[in-house]
């Protein structure tokens, strides 16, 4: 009789746990559905970004000296998110005896007036945490008469560093006057030192740097192709231990033939060429029917180079005028080319980069030595003037007004105002990270229907499931016309496209044919 009540007490025990067992395995069905992480597009593709070109100088003053520095950057990445940029370009931050930063005295250090090496890291975790990248200029073509390297081999033949400089006849090469001494890449030395300055920062968390003068690097009987091989050497290097970092040269042409081999080294290069374009078809409106067509021409080379190639278009820069400041974006309608020029800009492939102040619209010119009265003799200053706020706390003040921005409404101005040369370019640069054939696509092919004034392009993505084809079509004229195509939405604009307007429709990726 024990027996039979032990076991019935075992049975009981073990119904027990098995129920609570039961109980507490209950799976909800929805639980039970595996969990699919969301594709990240911009880890698949880290060359692809939204760029803001930074003069740090002019941008944002956090200490009431007058003067921008890196953390004046830092505590203004709210502006920048809001913007919706994803990645900046810094002007040189490094020492230097001159305003514009391009003769560097120490690679691994910060110029005094905008910091410390610990604001700049600083300004690298918080931009991250933002998403936001940080590419640096890179100026390895030459340093300034007073890095210490030269003022060593300066000294004679004896010095260690009398080979990181090219000489002829006891004086040394400059590519570019003002105390800019060519540095020698013939030199194992001299490509080491650029190796170890970039391990540095990119160790740093730089996402990739910007190399000035890239055709100036050596100058020799071929120096496309050399330069070239040079800057492959110093991409191969850095990708050894940082696969997504990322090169972008600037080789100062406006001809698409020159600079279509440094697609072989670099991973993007600077388009000079498009940014002609723009100002000449529509600031001048000059031939704009042939807007289209001419850029894809100067695609379809650079594909032939580099079928994967990521272009870097631009409108503006430091070292050219203000497109506002453009004679062919002058007149009664400058306002409506200039947002044209700004939704171009964003519609097509590549990285493009935007130059700071250029989304209010701001003004600045070359000068010639003119004497500034509360400044001095200027050249270059005033396409790299401060950025206008409209309000005192970050001002920068350096260089005085010569009254070319008097006009220029300040960024709070534009913010209430959604007509704005600024809310053009933010809710462009939001619908091109919303649609990743805008974004990531690298398609670039011509609307059959163009004619004209009517200038459209299909653009198109696939990456795994993802898939999208836009049709973007520009009214690079002064009358309006009305749209008739087959579309599945309209993400921007309407088909009763305006003068200088824009329209962004998204169809059908089995149908692109039909298009083009």
């Amino acid at each position: 009789m024990k027996k039979i009540l032990s076991v019935l007490l075992i049975i009981v025990i073990l119904i027990g746990l098995f129920a609570c067992k039961n109980e507490n395995d209950v799976t909800d069905p929805i639980d039970s559905i595996p969990t699919v992480e969301p594709i990240d597009l911009s880890a698949v593709n880290p060359h692809n970004d939204v760029y803001y070109q930074i003069f740090v100088r002019s941008f944002a003053d956090s200490n009431g000296d007058g003067i921008g520095d890196i953390n004046g950057i830092t505590e203004n990445l709210d502006y920048l998110e809001e913007l919706g940029i994803t990645a900046l370009w810094l002007l040189p931050i490094n020492p230097s005896p001159s305003y514009h930063g391009y003769n560097v005295t120490d690679y691994y250090d910060i110029h005094p007036d905008y910091g410390t090496l610990e604001d700049f890291e600083n300004l690298i975790e918080q931009s991250g945490q933002r998403g936001i990248k940080i590419v640096i200029d890179l100026v390895i073509n030459h340093t300034s008469d007073q890095h210490p390297w030269f003022v060593s081999a300066a000294t004679g033949s004896s010095s260690p560093y009398r080979d990181y400089y090219i000489w002829n006849n006891g004086y040394a090469f400059e590519s570019f006057v003002g105390g800019m001494k060519d540095l020698n890449f013939h030199h194992e030395a001299v490509k080491d030192e650029m190796k170890s300055i970039m391990d540095f920062y990119l160790e740093m968390g730089v996402h990739g740097f910007r190399l000035d003068a890239a055709k100036h690097l050596i100058e020799s009987i071929n120096p496309t192709w050399d330069n070239t091989l040079l800057i492959l050497e110093f991409n191969m290097h850095i990708k050894e231990n940082y696969p997504d970092s990322f090169i972008v040269s600037e080789v100062f042409e406006y001809v698409y033939d020159f600079y279509a081999d440094y697609f072989i080294g670099s991973d993007s290069v600077f388009n000079f060429y498009l940014a002609q374009q723009v100002w000449d078809k529509i600031g001048s409106l000059n031939n704009s029917r042939l807007l289209v067509s001419n850029l894809n021409r100067a695609y379809n080379t650079f594909r032939e180079v580099d079928p994967d190639f990521v272009d870097s278009p631009f409108i503006g820069n430091h070292d050219l005028d203000r497109v506002a400041s453009m004679q062919s974006f002058m007149g009664f309608d400058a306002q409506q080319r200039l947002s044209l020029a700004a939704r171009f800009l964003l519609t097509v492939p590549g990285s493009p980069f935007i130059y700071y102040g250029d989304e209010l619209g701001m003004k600045g010119y070359r000068y010639e030595g003119t004497n500034i009265p509360g400044y001095g003799v200027v050249y270059d200053e005033y396409r790299r003037q401060p950025f206008i706020w409209g309000e005192a706390e970050y001002q920068t003040s350096w260089l005085p007004s010569d009254g070319s921005n008097d006009a220029t409404l300040s960024l709070e101005e534009q913010k209430e105002d959604e007509s704005s040369l600024f809310n053009v370019y933010k809710e462009m640069i939001q619908i091109r990270r919303e649609n990743p054939a805008l974004m990531y696509g690298n398609t670039f092919m011509p609307y059959k229907g163009n004619q004209g004034n009517l200038q459209g392009f299909v653009r198109y993505y696939q990456y795994e499931d993802i898939e999208q084809a836009v049709l973007v079509i520009h009214n690079v004229g002064s009358n309006a016309m009305v749209i008739d195509v087959a579309y599945e939405s309209i993400l921007y604009g309407s088909l009763n496209l305006q003068a200088y307007g824009t329209l962004i429709l998204e169809i059908n990726p089995d149908e692109i044919e039909a298009y083009t």
